[in-house]
């Protein structure tokens, strides 16, 4: 499992936390054996928890009798004074249509009243759920919370890296990471420290539902936080690597007849300045990583070392990203290379061989090569 990204994780439990909450109100209404099974088993656990004595023959009638009137409408009883109301209207005549019409209206309204106004009542079922529910919402909450504390620490950390090597494009994704990170302590002690009862289990119900509802937004500012984290740490990693090579006696023989290495290396700043996502952080290291390997090794034979960059222009515009009708020109442009390669002439090689990368790269035909048939 620490192999798999923590972005892949948040994305997927987000979506399985959605699904799960859906089929959980679909199996709520058509799943009702498994539904009365669960309540019964509920009501058992607590009269036993409790030390109350109870009959499962009981028990499994009063479950029953509770969803045999889940679907029937109940009316509110009628006051003396509406009833003697109805009665006198509907005696005249010439209007009884009207007032039988009125009486319903009136009955229906006393009937919204009635249920708006009438406390819902929870059984002890119920109420045992609602606790449950509520403990599993806390404990996700743990997990979130210290996940939160982790991407915390990373971002301090990245802060304290930008202290000592400041990045105008790495502040800004540091800023963007201290932005997503939740404000607050995402932990709840919701049916902890107010146990469940009948008299506050809507309120906590609500807010249970309003916690797993509200998962999804955490996960996606932890997201955030972390891939705004790691590209950061990636423009920093591809500075401190361009300096050490710019260093290494290894490659001074390659910056020494590079004949356009400040417009490459002005190329990958370029890059390392718009890092903002994925595809542009995989732009700067393709840039970096094609410097670097025409500079790794210069100490070989030029001609040789040209050789291997002819061959693998050649096999560059093979790719599916070069369009067929402009190949034919790019295939002129490589055997004119090989022609100063096979006269010896390794200026003019380098200056063709970089003039054809550029335009290129100009182009779009050059972005995160993987070899022949990209």
């Amino acid at each position: 499992m620490s192999s798999i990204p923590l972005s892949e994780q948040m994305g997927a439990m987000a979506l399985v936390d959605e699904l799960r909450h859906q089929q959980k109100q679909v199996q709520e209404h058509l799943d009702l054996p498994r539904r009365r099974a669960e309540i019964a088993e509920h009501i058992r656990s607590y009269y036993q928890n409790h030390n109350i004595a109870f009959d499962d023959n009981l028990i499994e009638q009063g479950v029953r009798q509770v969803f045999a009137r889940r679907l029937l409408l109940e009316m509110p009883p009628v006051g003396a004074i509406d009833t003697w109301l109805i009665n006198t209207l509907v005696r005249r005549s010439g209007v009884i249509k009207t007032l039988r019409t009125s009486a319903m209206v009136l009955l229906g309204i006393a009937f919204v009243v009635y249920k708006f106004t009438s406390p819902t009542v929870y059984s002890p079922a119920e109420v045992s759920e609602i606790s449950t529910d509520a403990a599993i919402v806390r404990d996700d909450r743990k997990k979130l919370f210290r996940e939160v504390d982790k991407q915390r620490g990373a971002v301090e950390a990245l802060a304290r890296r930008l202290a000592e090597q400041p990045d105008p494009q790495a502040s800004v994704l540091l800023q963007r990471a201290r932005s997503a990170l939740p404000a607050t302590d995402v932990r709840t002690s919701i049916g902890l420290s107010e146990p469940v009862t009948s008299a506050n289990a809507a309120a906590i119900e609500g807010r249970v539902k309003e916690l797993e509802e509200g998962r999804y937004a955490v996960n996606r500012s932890l997201y955030d936080v972390e891939g705004n984290v790691k590209y950061a740490g990636r423009i920093l990693d591809t500075r401190n690597q361009l300096k050490e090579m710019l260093q290494d006696p290894k490659f001074a023989l390659g910056i020494a007849h590079s004949s356009n290495l400040d417009q490459r290396l002005a190329e990958v700043d370029q890059l390392l300045k718009q890092v903002t996502d994925y595809d542009s952080a995989q732009d700067a290291s393709t840039a970096y990583n094609d410097l670097r390997g025409d500079l790794w090794n210069y100490e070989q034979d030029m001609l040789e070392l040209q050789s291997m960059r002819y061959r693998s222009l050649k096999e560059r515009i093979t790719s599916r990203r070069v369009p067929d009708e402009i190949r034919p020109q790019l295939r002129r442009k490589v055997e004119v290379i090989h022609q100063f390669l096979e006269a010896g002439d390794s200026a003019a090689a380098e200056r063709k061989i970089n003039h054809l990368i550029s335009s290129m790269k100009d182009a779009g035909y050059w972005r995160r090569w993987g070899g022949s048939g990209e």
